[in-house]
């Protein structure tokens, strides 16, 4: 029955797209003085989509984005506040986002400890977001410092002021700066205590309807493999008092160590739960996941079923970024065998679709597997963004407008008995 309905879909999108390019319009993007469609689905499923930091930097550009989630069908906007131990809402922990000041970048420069983008981002999104009826997720990257080749240029970034934090390794040298992010060190308590305060603050300062960890894992792309991570003296001292050995040396003695880092990445995530989530009840926790359980577990160090089985996570949401219907329906098996009771909603990566039937049979294998919707990722693969890496090629425009006119009619076909979103 879901596949008869997704064909039908299908032909009806395929149709209504084609005539729109034909007209040069958009016949799938609401325009003033329609009515907006119902923002919270029948049974409690999820639209969900993801809007990085990079897709505002005015307060217009807030409000912008949040009416465009909304007038395609979204429930749920996950919103980027913290993407390298940095603050995309007004904080004392942490300073502003560099990003923000894209198009001032001399005075951020200069002074960057004064800038100021003249508004609050996040405080304008949830306001935003309860005006439209739409859920709203403060996104935070977990464990990542940095990005670049390069220190921060405010003094006052956690990685100029606790240099230690970073990730060390067996002969005491930080992790070095390259092309993706070097991380905090997860076991570091210091890091932990650090972390959950960011999400406290968030939690109880912002009205927002959900807190959404990403990179709540460890890296592993950009190590060296010859060198223990982290393998500073007080890491491993942390290890012996936890555990009793002393080795780390074999391949059984290093699958321990991960064990133990696996563990105190499950502590951080507990402790976002118990002490920063629970301080404003209703607010539900959400994390986004790799894309098999176990890699997440193995490679990353990421428990995420567990996390899910055990109630520490509200929703998990898996990242299975493919176009490839079968590896999508592949690794949705491999989720629903680790968790088969958990409240789950797929992610996907349509930035790699190029086709509507792909969103749509991605889709509908979703609520084959008994997941409850589906998110995007993400933003800007749908819609023009301030993102000065976005592609402007006539190409992708084109493949924006599918991609939106698809999610709205995918979103629109089952919203007749649907609710009102938000709390």
């Amino acid at each position: 029955m879901v596949r008869a309905q997704a064909l039908g879909l299908l032909v009806l999108i395929v149709g209504l797209f084609a005539a729109a390019c034909a007209s040069g319009g958009d016949a799938g993007v609401r325009t003033e003085g329609q009515a907006p469609l119902p923002a919270t689905a029948r049974g409690g499923e999820m639209r969900g989509i993801w809007v990085t930091r990079w897709d505002y930097r005015t307060e217009a550009d807030v409000r912008r984005v949040i009416e465009q989630a909304a007038s395609i069908g979204a429930t749920d906007v996950f919103w980027q506040v913290r993407g390298q131990f940095d603050a995309f809402y007004r904080s004392s922990l942490e300073p502003w986002g560099q990003e923000l000041f894209f198009d001032r970048k001399a005075e951020y420069a200069r002074d960057p400890a004064r800038a100021d983008p003249g508004f609050d981002p996040l405080a304008t999104a949830v306001e935003a977001a309860r005006a439209r009826g739409v859920r709203l997720h403060a996104w935070v990257n977990v464990f990542p410092m940095w990005r670049g080749k390069t220190a921060p240029v405010d003094p006052r970034h956690p990685l100029n002021r606790n240099p230690g934090w970073r990730l060390h390794n067996d002969k005491n040298e930080p992790q070095p700066f390259n092309d993706h992010y070097v991380v905090a060190n997860p076991t570091d308590p210091q890091v932990q205590d650090h972390i959950v305060r960011v999400c406290a603050d968030i939690v109880t300062r912002y009205r927002v309807d959900g807190l959404h960890l990403d990179y709540v894992r460890f890296v592993s792309d950009a190590l060296d493999p010859k060198h223990l991570y982290p393998g500073d003296a007080a890491s491993l001292a942390r290890y012996t008092r936890a555990t009793g050995r002393t080795q780390v040396q074999s391949t059984q003695e290093r699958a321990a160590y991960g064990d133990w880092i696996r563990s105190e990445i499950t502590k951080v995530v507990t402790r976002i739960k118990t002490e920063a989530v629970a301080a404003r009840p209703g607010v539900v926790l959400t994390a986004a996941v790799w894309r098999r359980p176990e890699l997440a577990r193995d490679r990353f160090f990421q428990d995420a079923a567990a996390w899910m089985n055990s109630g520490v996570l509200d929703r998990g949401m898996p990242m299975i970024y493919t176009p490839e219907l079968a590896q999508w329906t592949d690794d949705l098996k491999a989720w629903r065998a680790a968790s088969p009771r958990a409240n789950m909603t797929p992610g996907m990566g349509i930035y790699m679709h190029t086709r509507p039937e792909q969103m749509i049979e991605q889709a509908s294998a979703a609520a084959e597997a008994n997941c409850s919707g589906v998110a995007v990722f993400a933003y800007s693969s749908m819609f023009d963004s301030v993102d000065p890496n976005q592609d402007k090629s006539a190409r992708e425009s084109a493949l924006r407008a599918m991609r939106r006119t698809t999610m709205q009619r995918l979103w629109s076909a089952g919203s007749a008995d649907a609710g009102t979103g938000g709390r």
